[in-house]
């Protein structure tokens, strides 16, 4: 039942307007669980936990993460009666059991159970209302396991400044009959100069599409806060805040080495280093761990960290220290193996500094870590199969989550080709569903694309 403090203006866009299905990586607990581990915080691992999703929509976050861990317990909750309707058709479609999904406004809700290992809330909090937004945190406080992590996204201040007057353009060009917002986006853009930086966010406004636009730019509520706000925020709820949920998200990517060291030299202290990287790169959005207060957090040395971790390779690599270490992990590519099995001298008194090139590496992106490995044969199958929930996504043409749990989109016709995908065809015989249905498809390569993104069961 919608509670009064969740104002009508919401609650109405939820049940008259679906948010576009898809994956949010960021929000992997695979991923969130090796950054409190490396901050000193014992998390519980995934694969045997209590996960709570707040604002699932229909499900295509969550079913991906209930079908990688079968002995974890899902919940996923929204407010949109339809969208959780259609979470529920597909979770039993694909004959997933371990996951309910409850229509229910978070200020009412009382979960049963006992507490969770792992909550995820991921584009809530910067569509809601302050209250709603503090109703988050203490829910969070509350119902966190002793070792528990909350992952909450929010969008920055510094960042979308910018981004406001667009918005208040586009809205006047509509009250005088501009249209829809890409309507009215394509007008200013064609009057906007080429050399006004305005231009760059018009265009990613018009990219995003008319589904998300309504709910993130020109939702109910947008209001993106400063980094300093949201940790104190999180402190009045007993929460702590312990950095990005992706560790390689921590130093902005748009910023050198020596504008990093700039930053950290003239900054008092590690929140204000944070926060003058989010001015310097511009930065937009963040996706933060937390923890409750009265959780202890021991740091532990950098080669007991590394050395329960698993490695993949992340961004391209510049250092030419680093390019061993990169041709080490990159051997083992596009699994994701335990650090033990890639560096034989792990257990070795020599191995201190190899991990701290590791450690090195995952806070700069260019080493993906996970608190699990990932084994698949990147070879193209004779008879490639989707499983039931990618099958499942092929044949109603929406996003295929891949085993990094990357959204991956198609062009229409594309979607007409995996969805023969069930593993009752060849590949010669999907080769000519290809060239009859989209001919412009080179399709082996992209059949090896697929393979290697650990598309098929």
């Amino acid at each position: 039942m919608k509670d009064a403090s969740m104002p009508d203006v919401i609650h109405e866009l939820y049940q008259n307007q679906a948010y576009p299905p898809m994956s949010h990586p960021l929000s992997d607990p695979a991923v969130s669980a090796v950054a409190a581990r490396m901050i000193g915080l014992n998390t519980s691992h995934p694969a045997k936990s209590r996960i709570l999703e707040i604002g699932c929509c229909s499900g295509h976050n969550l079913i991906p993460l209930a079908m990688r861990w079968p002995d974890s317990e899902f919940t996923g909750i929204d407010l949109a009666e339809s969208s959780i309707d259609e979470a529920r058709e597909r979770a039993a479609a694909c004959g997933v059991g371990n996951v309910d999904f409850l229509a229910a406004d978070l200020t009412s809700f009382e979960p049963l159970g006992g507490p969770f290992d792992f909550i995820i809330a991921h584009g809530f909090f910067s569509w809601v209302p302050d209250g709603v937004k503090a109703a988050l945190l203490v829910f969070c406080h509350k119902h966190l396991a002793p070792s528990g992590i909350a992952t909450i996204s929010f969008n920055l201040e510094c960042g979308w400044l910018p981004r406001f007057p667009v918005i208040a353009k586009v809205r006047a060009i509509q009250q005088v009959g501009g249209g829809d917002e890409i309507a009215a986006l394509q007008i200013l853009k064609t009057i906007t100069g080429a050399d006004d930086p305005e231009l760059e966010i018009i265009g990613d406004m018009i990219a995003k599409g008319p589904a998300i636009l309504a709910f993130d730019d020109f939702g109910p509520v947008n209001d993106p806060w400063p980094l300093d706000r949201f940790v104190q925020a999180a402190a009045n709820a007993g929460l702590r805040w312990l950095g990005e949920s992706d560790p390689g998200e921590n130093l902005p990517t748009a910023l050198d080495e020596k504008e990093i060291k700039a930053l950290k030299h003239s900054s008092k202290d590690p929140l204000a280093f944070q926060m003058a990287m989010d001015k310097a790169s511009g930065r937009t959005f963040r996706s933060g761990v937390l923890c409750r207060d009265d959780t202890p957090v021991i740091p532990k040395a950098v080669g007991a960290i590394v050395g329960d971790l698993c490695l993949r390779l992340g961004r391209t690599v510049q250092d030419p220290l680093a390019v061993e270490l990169h041709r080490a992990i990159g051997a083992s590519a596009p699994s994701c193996l335990p650090v033990r099995e890639i560096f034989q001298e792990s257990n070795c008194e020599g191995f201190e500094a190899t991990a701290r090139g590791i450690m090195t590496g995952i806070t700069r992106g260019w080493i993906r870590p996970r608190i699990e490995p990932v084994r698949f044969v990147s070879e193209t199958p004779s008879f490639p199969k989707l499983d039931a929930f990618r099958l499942l996504c092929a044949r109603q043409a929406l996003p295929l989550v891949d085993v990094w749990h990357q959204p991956c989109t198609f062009p229409a016709a594309h979607f007409q080709v995996l969805a023969a995908m069930d593993g009752s065809k060849s590949r010669e015989k999907l080769a000519a569903i290809s060239k009859s249905q989209c001919p412009e498809l080179v399709f082996e390569p992209w059949l090896r694309h697929l393979a290697w993104r650990g598309m098929f069961s």
